[in-house]
């Protein structure tokens, strides 16, 4: 598996530059890179593919996906065509939709196979997260969207965080969704519950009431090889110098933990 971090958890870094620097200085080899229309743009339409690659060949990184977070289809076409001119495999974002109306999920599922469809023209994969308070949320409508979408362009996003406070065992889901996963965002959070996932320092693996060695662990006998990304939100308020700290502290936890995996 591999160890990295996405460029939101250094939303205070002004510009893509900043934030590979401090994402290298953490210790990382591994980014996914944020490209969040009013949250974290660290990557934008406007940037030019040459350019992040160059940035990410000086700070030694080696980029595994990147987080487009829309539903906006326009948007979203247009950064699957930049994450295949940068060398971007994976971009992330969730079903958007509404939590138990089966209008709404039917409608996700389809908005999702038609974002599928683009992601494979493009020469890209479409990560799915299952989000809290949106259609698709848990491991059963994860199952749902992967079984009614069949396009191989499309897979999960394992996130932990967001299946514990849907009421599932991330450790469970792992095995069950199996080689449907194809990328993973990895935080902790002090509750599982449903709900916000906490401050910041609250989401440091390590701090909340997450298993993240039973987790990985788990995930990992799926034979499950691929990114493994820090995703810690809320930090627009914390100066770079704690925002890096955050993320210098969970990849010493995470490393641990990689360690430890049998």
């Amino acid at each position: 598996m591999l160890l990295g971090m996405n460029t939101v958890v250094l939303t205070p870094a002004p510009d893509l530059e900043t934030a590979l620097k401090h994402v290298a200085w953490a210790g990382y080899e591994n980014v996914e890179l944020a490209a969040i229309a009013g949250m974290c743009e660290h990557v934008s339409l406007d940037s030019d593919p040459q350019q992040v690659k160059d940035l990410l060949a000086q700070n030694n990184l080696n980029v595994t996906a990147m987080e487009a977070a829309t539903n906006d289809g326009e948007r979203l076409k247009k950064l699957f065509a930049l994450a295949a001119e940068i060398g971007i495999g994976i971009v992330n974002i969730g079903s958007g939709g509404a939590t138990g109306d089966e209008d709404s999920t039917k409608s996700a599922i389809n908005l999702m196979r038609e974002f599928a469809q683009m992601a494979g023209d493009a020469g890209v994969l479409l990560a799915v997260k299952p989000h809290v308070g949106q259609a698709i949320y848990n491991a059963e409508t994860g199952l749902r969207l992967m079984n009614e979408v069949t396009e191989k362009s499309i897979g999960l996003n394992f996130d932990p965080s967001h299946l514990a406070r849907a009421d599932d065992n991330p450790a469970e889901v792992a095995p069950r969704w199996g080689n449907k996963i194809i990328t993973s965002h990895f935080r902790d959070c002090p509750v599982r519950v449903p709900g916000p996932p906490g401050t910041p320092d609250q989401q440091i693996p390590g701090r909340g009431a997450l298993d993240l060695p039973e987790i990985l662990q788990s995930l990992k006998n799926t034979g499950y090889a691929g990114p493994i990304n820090l995703e810690v939100i809320g930090t627009a308020e914390y100066s770079l110098s704690r925002a890096v700290i955050v993320a210098a502290e969970s990849r010493g936890y995470l490393r641990r933990c990689f360690q430890q995996l049998s």
